[in-house]
């Protein structure tokens, strides 16, 4: 995750409340402790059951599927990852509303010391949710909108999807939550991007983050958009970043699932405020670049261990058989192994020799899917002089 708000400006908002305590001009001494170790944000996908049929969906959700966890078995993981001392888990689906322990479950792990965040469609949050989620102690609710209304609508296969998610985010915003909205990028809703930002701009939604579109599910690299436009998209966002803040505006900006898009601002930031772009410089070597399969983990509706929420097709175990603290801190599986020192692995004309690769490293399930898991990400659009290639 790229915080291209406060890479450029200095400041940020429910970043600041999620990462930081203190002074917040130092780097997190949490993020600090992390960087040295394996402990992840953990993404759980509660069911595979959803209410909508999105395109791109990378569950591929739908109807409920036999095998999900029981109530008795969440917990117990819930517990596992208190053990590890878990910074955040991200309830996400399918649709997590869709199942009836939602609220217990995510009580139990507030009360465990675990911050708790939602990835939901949003249609289903009446004020009635709202404050049921609130009550449960959900720390952040993230809804996906991809569009305004006939682009999202199209994207979500419902009419109205896109009034019902927008209402459904005003009511948990009014309930008291920190808000905000998911918007993964495809060649058929790049044309909205400003139209919704300036959108959760007037609501005085705080964030808005965009995801990168990872090929996995229903999704495929022919819906993506080419590196040409995900240049000029990461220069408006830049620019547009800094006129939020300068119209005293409070949503900030993210992307997601391009850790090339950190490099691009950090050089970006050099051409106009040397400090502001070491310190940015400073923050993404903690952070590492991808971080999947060492601080970023999924367990699926069925227990099943992966790199991230876009890697169902391989498999680490599964916390029926074997803990996820045994797995995760003691890993013995290949892969897991690898990224962690995927430094030592990463090849290919553009990665292989980039002198960014330490801080960055490409996307490596993107890398995966176009045919090589330690090759170049497809979806850099640096340069070969301003990654040092001559």
């Amino acid at each position: 995750m790229i915080g291209i708000t406060k890479m450029v400006t200095g400041d940020a908002t429910v970043s600041e409340f999620l990462t930081y305590s203190g002074d917040k001009s130092r780097i997190p001494k949490a993020l600090v402790e992390a960087s040295k170790k394996a402990i992840p944000v953990t993404v759980w996908n509660v069911t595979s059951r959803c209410n909508l049929k999105c395109i791109h969906c990378y569950a591929d959700a739908g109807g409920k599927k036999e095998g999900e966890l029981t109530t008795e078995e969440a917990k117990a993981f819930i517990d596992d990852l208190a053990s590890m001392k878990v910074p955040v888990l991200l309830f996400s689906g399918g649709e997590p509303l869709m199942r009836k322990d939602i609220f217990e479950l995510a009580e139990y792990a507030v009360s465990k010391g675990i911050r708790c965040s939602l990835s939901t469609n949003g249609t289903l949050i009446t004020p009635e949710i709202a404050e049921k989620l609130k009550e449960a102690g959900f720390s952040y609710v993230g809804v996906s909108l991809d569009g305004m209304p006939e682009t999202n609508d199209r994207f979500r296969g419902l009419k109205g999807a896109f009034q019902r998610a927008l209402d459904g985010l005003i009511n948990a915003k009014e309930a008291g939550l920190l808000t905000g909205i998911r918007f993964t990028v495809t060649k058929y809703n790049l044309k909205d991007v400003p139209e919704v930002i300036d959108l959760l701009a007037e609501n005085d939604i705080p964030r808005f983050c965009l995801y990168h579109l990872v090929p996995s599910g229903r999704a495929d690299f022919k819906d993506d958009i080419s590196v040409q436009e995900r240049r000029k998209l990461i220069d408006w966002l830049f620019q547009k970043a800094l006129q939020l803040h300068d119209e005293g505006y409070r949503t900030e900006i993210l992307t997601v699932d391009n850790p090339a898009d950190g490099i691009y601002a950090y050089l970006k930031l050099k051409e106009n405020d040397e400090k502001l772009a070491e310190t940015a410089f400073e923050f993404m070597k903690f952070r590492g670049g991808d971080n999947s399969g060492k601080r970023i983990a999924d367990v699926d509706m069925f227990g099943n261990v992966h790199p991230n929420q876009f890697w169902w097709d391989y498999v680490v175990g599964n916390i029926r058989e074997q803990k996820f603290s045994e797995m995760w801190l003691k890993p013995k599986d290949e892969l897991l192994i690898k990224l962690r020192e995927k430094t030592k692995y990463i090849r290919g004309e553009r990665c292989g020799r980039c002198r960014y690769k330490e801080i960055c490293g490409g996307f490596r399930l993107r890398a995966l899917r176009a045919g090589d898991l330690w090759g170049d990400d497809p979806s850099c659009y640096l340069t070969k002089e301003e990654i040092g290639i001559v």
